[in-house]
């Protein structure tokens, strides 16, 4: 035994230096990994080595590169180290080097230039550091040419992957940000569209036909009451109804006898005999006018006839002077009396239509007054008009309607109830709008008005909508120091309910950016903002710089461009697939 321990321990020595030296071949001949950017897609590419700086190592022939990507104090740069075979830098202004760097979306240039005992890259290496490299270099006449891999914050996922995992793909391009004020409010009832039923006079109810929820049409009958007072206001509108008429009938008769009495007025101005005149006049309406004047046209005209008689007869001295003035006399004095009453006819017409048309509007007057009461009862002018076919037994039945179209939402009647006039039986509300009352504090006032637009939104009930600030108060509540701002928004659905607390979201303004993103889009990798952007069945973190930011879109400065696809829902699985293949960058 003692004879045979050296020899193990010769065999073991020569075992050792022959994997020696197969380990120090296998490092000439292949890239080292960077200490500085260690990429775990890197440490699973077996035989990589680094060299001194800690970067990847390109040999061929006598020519050897270090290239490493240094980030510390400075953006991220290629930095390369040439030597030759034996390690020995060499001239940096002697080489000539250009890398090229495929990426997804692009292929970067980079150039190099000498800085102290190194060439330096004249680009920034953007993250991620994921890309095809091709390096190519110039020494001595001779040149050189590789290809390198670097992945990393990248994953592949199959249709079916994507699909299963609900991921969801968008273009970037131009979005609206906005710079919202987030506020508080409260959904009430439209003012504007809400009525209050009162029954307008003492009655007892009979019957009752809308309960509380339920949805009524404007017009619809709501509750039939009974009430003494209506059925006095009915047959106290038929009463001034029929004096009116007979009032009505009255003045067109009086103005009819004053028409026909100017008609005999003008047949006596002609001084026609009286069986002409007796003619003329038959069969007209003229009333006492003919009796009192027919009768002084008569005599006017006999004593007229005996005046001329007697002045023939005194001319020819046959008659007395006293028998010819005793003519004169009786004639002026029937021609007087019979001008005064014509003139006394005609004024008393006159004045008889003036009283007649006095006492038809007094009486039209009342029967307005009267329709009034029972419009302001609750009758329609079509049930008003139809009072007089109404059968005396129903005058006082009073059907209580809806003035609006809406929900019955408070109701305060029953069946074999009394009522007083101005009882608030019914609250109707029409919900096709509603308010949104919202307390503005005073320090943000300076930055509202009217018309701004208003999100209103709802986490409870899942909904939302938009409207404009139609109202803003002019003072400010001492114990709140708020402002009430209200906004109408549309409830077609009756979704929104009076009394829900809702978030508003004020749009104090907005503006068009070039490139923006959804929110939800948006993962922490490392310590980047990231989005996920798709090429094919490849997906890759993009770091990002961002901008300004509302409720839904982060504005973005730099990392995206216009038209690349990039997950928007349920990214997580992007960054989870990531996580779990180790393809991430670790400093």
């Amino acid at each position: 035994m003692k004879k045979q321990f050296p020899y193990a321990i010769a065999v073991i020595l020569a075992v050792g230096a022959v994997l020696a030296v197969a380990i120090t071949r296998m490092n000439n001949s292949a890239p080292m990994d960077m200490g500085e950017h260690a990429l775990s897609e890197s440490k699973r590419k077996a035989g990589i080595a680094r060299g001194p700086h800690g970067g990847w190592l390109f040999a061929k022939d006598t020519f050897r590169m270090e290239v490493a990507i240094f980030e510390r104090g400075v953006p991220p740069q290629f930095r390369v180290y040439p030597t030759d075979a034996a390690g020995t830098p060499i001239n940096l202004n002697d080489v000539r080097l250009v890398i090229e760097l495929h990426r997804l979306d692009r292929v970067d240039t980079v150039g190099f230039h000498p800085s102290g005992d190194y060439l330096v890259g004249d680009l920034t290496v953007v993250e991620p550091h994921s890309f095809d490299m091709i390096l190519r270099a110039q020494w001595k006449g001779n040149d050189y040419e590789w290809q390198h891999s670097q992945i990393e914050a990248r994953t592949v996922l199959s249709d079916e992957a994507i699909k299963n995992a609900g991921i969801q793909i968008k273009t970037a391009g131009p979005e609206k940000i906005k710079n919202v004020l987030h506020l508080t409010g409260e959904i009430g009832l439209n003012e504007e569209k809400v009525v209050h039923i009162v029954p307008r006079l003492d009655a007892l109810v009979k019957q009752v036909f809308k309960d509380l929820g339920d949805r009524v049409r404007e017009g619809e009958i709501l509750a039939v009451l009974e009430s003494r007072e209506l059925a006095d206001a009915k047959i106290n509108y038929l009463a001034v109804g029929k004096q009116s008429q007979l009032a009505t009938d009255d003045l067109k008769r009086e103005i009819l006898i004053y028409e026909n009495t100017k008609i005999m007025l003008d047949i006596l101005e002609r001084e026609l005999d009286l069986e002409t005149i007796y003619n003329r006049l038959k069969g007209l309406v003229i009333g006492k006018s003919r009796e009192q004047l027919l009768p002084a046209y008569a005599r006017l005209k006999l004593f007229q006839s005996i005046f001329q008689r007697e002045k023939g007869l005194f001319e020819k001295r046959i008659s007395s002077e006293s028998e010819y003035l005793l003519a004169l006399e009786n004639y002026k004095s029937a021609e007087a009396k019979y001008i005064a009453l014509r003139e006394k006819i005609a004024y008393d017409g006159q004045w008889a239509i003036r009283q007649k048309k006095r006492t038809d509007e007094m009486e039209q007057l009342n029967v307005q007054t009267a329709n009034q009461k029972l419009l302001s009862l609750g009758l329609k002018r079509r049930g008003i008009e139809a009072l007089k076919n109404e059968q005396a037994h129903v005058f006082t039945q009073y059907e209580l309607r809806s003035s609006l179209s809406g929900l019955v939402i408070k109701k305060h009647i029953t069946t074999g109830e009394a009522v007083k006039k101005d009882d608030d039986i019914f609250l109707l509300a029409d919900l096709s709008d509603v308010w949104v009352n919202i307390a503005i504090p005073a320090k943000d006032i300076k930055n509202v008005h009217l018309g701004i637009k208003i999100i209103i939104k709802s986490e409870l009930l899942g909904i939302q909508s938009a409207g404009r600030l139609t109202y803003l108060d002019s003072i400010i509540d001492p114990m709140t120091r708020t402002v009430t701002g209200r906004v109408v928004i549309p409830n077609p659905k009756g979704e929104w309910r009076p009394g829900t607390f809702v978030t508003a979201d004020l749009i104090l303004d907005e503006r068009t950016v070039p490139i923006a993103i959804a929110r939800e889009a948006v993962q922490s990798l490392r310590d980047w903002s990231v989005v996920f952007v798709k090429y094919g069945d490849t997906f890759e973190a993009r770091p990002l710089e961002l901008g300004a930011s509302d409720a839904s879109h982060w504005e973005v400065l730099n990392g995206l461009a216009e038209g690349e696809e990039y997950v928007t829902k349920n990214s997580f699985a992007v960054k989870a697939e990531i996580e779990k293949s180790g393809a991430v960058h670790a400093h």
